[in-house]
């Protein structure tokens, strides 16, 4: 089977988060990919924090995929 070079849609959104619980403030900052084998990814971040907080990778959503 021939290896498709057609970029693949995102599976993962990467986020910023501050504070805890329903007072956290998530934001959006990159997007990821898994790796074939599962036991990766690879990730695209378009802004480095400088505040307090950590980074959080999420699995996209289908719905969420079908809106975009």
């Amino acid at each position: 089977m021939a290896k498709s070079n057609a970029p693949k849609a995102p599976t993962h959104e990467v986020f910023h988060v501050v504070g805890e619980k329903e007072k956290a403030r998530w934001t959006k900052i990159g997007i990821g990919w898994s790796h074939a084998d599962g036991d990766g990814f690879n990730l695209i971040i378009n802004y480095t924090p400088l505040v307090q907080g950590r980074t959080v990778v999420r699995k996209i959503k289908a719905e969420q995929e079908s809106a975009a």
